[in-house]
């Protein structure tokens, strides 16, 4: 978490005014300021407990300078202004002279002119302080650093000729190093972030109040939620109440805000933008800029069913209309949770399952005891939407709920299942969940055998595949006899995923017996499903076409669902068949949807950053690559999560092959081998780490362990390109040209051109080394039209840079909608235009042009223009 760049250029800077909402670090860049600068420094504080009254600035300022030993040498009337407004002393009758107080300061300030002056909170200044230190500073060269929210008296302070610096949320990515300094888990991070929203003040205080065994950030702690209060103190009463019932809505709007009796509602919630509390969408609706702020305001409004209400009658969506008459009553009301029932069905079908099963459980307890049978059917309803929305929350509310109704074991398996499935990839951390379904499941073995599939999911996480496969076929065994035929499709689908990593045959027909089964996608959810699994075999076995058509049919039932995890699977799944079929932009908008989604429902981001790092190392950009490597590593590693620890040393090592770093893909990859030995797994194809590692050790000399690390393999391409490395090192290079074009051919039939580049790639390196510079260039040649057609930027500019020549535009890896919204917008269309005109959504425009501003390497839409000129 750096501010470096701002200090730097605040320090570099005569004037400079920094602008920031509350909690945004603007006092701390000062007081980095202060360090930083040479010479005496003088500080003015305008925070309403600072100096109050006229002249109180002026007065700290004199008291500052002469406490510095910067005073002027006075004499006479304004010796004695100077005197009484430094003791602070009592004004005379007719207040202090202006005159006399301006020459005072300007007399000040021009005997210090190697003082740097640093004014925080500007905008509480008094009006008469800042008339007179306006003025001085005007006839002076004094430097001087100023902060507010919001440009105003900052400004007059510092002059039209200043450099303005605005101090920005902090990313996702240094929130997960904030949590990771306190020794919480990264995959926290997307929810913390929302939480905090990237307010520095409120990323430290929630990270300093989260206990490491909470559930996550979505129960907010008290200390948290007492400084986004302390930031909500500076609002009136009157806006704070309005925020109040924008919190309580899903999708406030001004209008509903007002129809729901807040006739003001506009002035406040502009009130509340320019504090930075809310931000106002494309669409009108209002969105709090931190989650903290939204939950304090709950905490401490008292009573909110009057409020819900209002809202009930305000609201345009029927659905939420329900939601709010269910919080606005207590009791059994049948009627209403009927209602509810029909609500959340409708949320259910357009796949918004955290919200119906909100709906569901609300349901639940209006039910009247009569009809027990209903409400344990809806608290069931509620944990299978909470497990699929991967809300943890919302599971730990199904279970109190459980708990409460002393419902049967079926809702409180299907409770406890629920927050197994909402704990992402940390299931280690469940074991005491799991223990506790156990125990309810009881004799029933339909229930036993959902609790025995997610024993079996955590062993494969835990890298134990031996005690994975065994709670897989108990897993099978209980579904028959409890006839539930989802119930051993999945468990049969475990399995068989269980026997292709330890190598035993009998997968396939394993996965043939679950897919006979014929039970739908729908049923069981994407990932647990056969359908799922078959995609993924094909992927290891280099079935491209296959993998990419099961992919694509299996996506809209995941949309459908709305069971994020399966649709982040599917989108990384399409991600990895893109990178390897030669489609590398096609390839990082799958990954950058699998992240949004990930960080949207927060989930474990080890395996979207993983897929992320690949389709960097693909189509993007190497450092990037290695980062996102890095995060998933450090994540997994944090999650006992082995299976995507593997994948991500994986890739990191392989975009330190890629950037010529052979030494550290050399020590990734060698994890990599341990881990994989560990977990016993038997099949290479699952993961071809083999390949990778044998040409990194023949890259820095190792040639006889890169041979040992190929040996007994089967027949590959990139087994071919690995061992004509070694045999080049060992100068059998009639053998290495065979196995290169061996290589080579072998990866242009299975249709990926960017692996077949890389083998002409190193092919030419080889023919350079041994001076056969015609034959080196017609193989780089032949290898950047590879990489060209597949929007390979990163492997496009390293054979550029060995033939010596400009590489292609990074803009021929634009898809069709990103090229279109990219010529809109740098003909001066805004985001709302562009959408309009190409019947796209305004969010839909806005991720495209991120991904154009980031392929094109521009940062404004004038950049954008330049960069789309030439090629008009």
């Amino acid at each position: 978490m750096t501010r470096a760049s701002p200090v730097a250029r605040a320090a570099s800077a005569a004037r400079s005014v920094v602008f920031g909402p509350w909690g945004s670090g603007r006092s701390w860049l000062l007081d980095a300021l202060a360090e930083r600068v040479p010479g005496p420094v003088v500080r003015i504080s305008g925070h309403p407990d600072g100096p109050r009254g006229p002249y109180g600035a002026v007065a700290e300022l004199l008291a500052g300078l002469e406490a510095a030993g910067l005073a002027p040498a006075l004499t006479g009337p304004l010796r004695e202004v100077t005197d009484a407004l430094v003791r602070r002393a009592v004004p005379p009758a007719g207040g202090w002279d202006p005159v006399a107080v301006r020459l005072a300061v300007a007399a000040a300030l021009g005997a210090a002119p190697s003082a740097r002056i640093l004014v925080d909170d500007a905008q509480w200044l008094d009006a008469a302080d800042v008339g007179i230190l306006a003025g001085a500073l005007r006839a002076v060269p004094a430097r001087v650093t100023a902060t507010e929210p919001r440009p105003g008296n900052a400004l007059r302070l510092c002059g039209p000729r200043t450099t303005r610096l605005l101090l920005p949320p902090l990313p996702v990515d240094d929130v997960a190093a904030l949590l990771e300094a306190h020794g919480l888990p990264a995959r926290w991070a997307p929810s913390a972030h929302r939480a905090c929203g990237g307010n520095p003040r409120l990323a430290v205080a929630l990270a300093e109040s989260l206990p490491a065994d909470a559930p996550g950030p979505a129960r907010m702690p008290s200390h948290a939620l007492d400084a986004a209060a302390d930031g909500l103190a500076r609002l009136s009463a009157d806006v704070r109440a309005t925020l109040t019932a924008a919190a309580l809505v899903r999708r406030p709007t001004a209008a509903v805000l007002h129809r729901a009796g807040y006739r003001d509602a506009a002035v406040h919630l502009e009130a509340a933008a320019c504090a930075g509390v809310v931000e106002a969408e494309d669409d009108g609706t209002v969105r709090f800029t931190a989650g903290l702020f939204a939950a304090a305001l709950v905490r401490d409004a008292g009573d909110p069913r009057p409020v819900h209400a209002a809202l009930a009658a305000a609201v345009e969506d029927p659905v939420q209309a329900v939601r709010h008459r269910l919080l606005a009553r207590d009791g059994f009301d049948a009627a209403l949770a009927a209602e509810a029932d029909r609500a959340a069905a409708v949320a259910r079908s357009h796949g918004r399952r955290e919200p119906a099963g909100e709906l569901a459980l609300l349901a639940a307890r209006r039910t009247p005891p009569a009809e027990d049978g209903v409400r344990r059917a809806r608290l069931r309803a509620a944990a299978a939407d909470a497990g699929a929305g991967g809300s943890a929350e919302l599971a730990r509310r199904v279970c109190a709920a459980v708990e409460a109704a002393s419902a049967g074991r079926a809702e409180r398996v299907a409770a406890l299942l629920a927050a197994v499935d909402a704990g992402g990839q940390a299931l280690h951390a469940l074991d005491d969940v799991l223990a506790a379904a156990t125990a309810a499941a009881g004799d029933d073995p339909a229930l036993a055998a959902a609790v025995q599939l997610r024993t079996a999911v955590r062993h494969n996480l835990g890298g134990d595949p031996a005690r994975a496969r065994a709670a897989a076929a108990r897993s099978v065994e209980l579904a028959r006899r409890g006839g539930d035929r989802a119930g051993e499709a999945t468990a049969l689908t475990m399995l068989a995923r269980m026997e292709r990593i330890t190598g035993d045959p009998a997968a396939a027909n394993t996965l043939a017996a679950a897919l006979a089964l014929d039970v739908p996608v729908e049923t069981v959810g994407v990932q647990r499903s056969p359908q799922y699994l078959a995609a993924r075999h094909a992927v290891f076995d280099d079935r491209l076409d296959e993998a990419r058509e099961r992919l694509l049919a299996l996506l809209p039932v995941a949309e459908r669902r709305g069971d994020a995890e399966d649709l982040e699977e599917v989108l990384r799944s399409l991600a990895e068949v893109d990178v390897r079929h030669g489609a590398c932009a096609r390839a990082l908008d799958w990954s950058d949807r699998a992240v949004a989604v990930c960080a949207a429902a927060g989930l474990s981001p080890g395996p979207a950053w993983y897929t992320a790092a690949v389709a960097q190392t693909a189509g993007g950009d190497l450092d990037r690559a290695a980062d996102l490597a890095r995060r998933a590593v450090r994540s997994s590693r944090r999650e006992h999560d082995l299976v995507f620890l593997s994948r991500g040393l994986l890739a990191l090592g392989s975009a330190h092959l890629a950037a010529g770093r052979a030494a550290d893909a050399v020590t990734a990859l060698r994890e990599v081998a341990a881990l994989e030995a560990r977990q016993q797994v038997a099949d290479p194809r699952v993961l071809r780490w083999r390949p990778e590692l044998a040409e990194a050790l023949a890259a820095v000399g190792a040639t006889a362990e890169a041979e040992d690390a190929l040996a007994a393999l089967e027949p590959h391409p990139g087994v071919d390109r690995a061992a004509a490395l070694c045999a080049a090192a060992r100068r059998r290079y009639d053998e290495a040209a065979a196995r290169f074009h061996a290589g080579a051919a072998g990866f242009a039939a299975l249709g990926m051109p960017v692996e077949a580049g890389r083998t002409l790639l190193a092919a030419g390196r080889v023919e350079r080394a041994r001076r056969r510079r015609a034959a080196a260039r017609t193989r780089f040649e032949h290898a950047a039209e590879l990489f060209d057609a597949a929007g390979a930027r990163p492997w496009s500019l390293l054979a550029a840079a060995l033939l010596d020549r400009p590489a292609a535009s990074a803009g021929t890896a634009l898809t069709g909608t990103e090229r279109r919204v990219a010529v809109l917008v740098a003909a001066g269309a805004t985001n709302r235009e562009a959408a309009q005109r190409l019947f796209l959504s305004v969010k839909t425009v806005e991720a495209a042009l991120s991904r154009v501003y980031r392929k094109l390497d521009v940062r404004s839409r004038t950049e954008l223009a330049g960069a789309l000129a030439p090629r008009a």
